[in-house]
C-alpha cells in the first residue's frame, strides 16, 4: 500500500511540475492574445452598464440584486481571463 501511495505521489508531482514549466514557456499567439484583451474590456464595460443600471433600481429591489449579480459574474470572468493573460500573453 505505501509503494501504491508513493508511485501516485511521484506521478501527480511530475504532471504538476510538467505543467508549470510548460506555461512558464508557452505563449499565446498575438491575435489571441489581442482578442483576449479586448474581451477582458467588453466584460468590464458590460459591468460598467450594469452599475448604472444599479445605481437606478432602489437597494434590495429583484432588479437591484440581478443587476448586482451581473456585475459580479462579468467581474470575475474578467478577472479569471486577466489571469490568464498575464500567465500566457504578458511576457515581454
Amino acid at each position: 500500500m505505501k509503494h501504491i501511495l508513493l508511485i501516485i505521489s511521484l506521478i501527480l508531482g511530475a504532471t504538476t511540475v510538467s505543467a508549470f514549466s510548460h506555461s512558464k514557456d508557452y505563449k499565446f499567439p498575438k491575435k489571441d492574445c489581442q482578442e483576449m484583451f479586448a474581451g477582458i474590456g467588453g466584460l468590464l464595460a458590460e459591468a460598467d452598464k450594469e452599475w448604472t443600471y444599479l445605481e437606478k433600481n432602489p437597494e434590495g429591489s429583484p432588479d437591484a440584486l440581478e443587476h448586482a449579480a451581473k456585475i459580479q459574474w462579468y467581474i470575475v470572468l474578467a478577472k479569471n481571463y486577466t489571469t490568464i493573460f498575464e500567465a500566457f500573453c504578458n511576457k515581454d
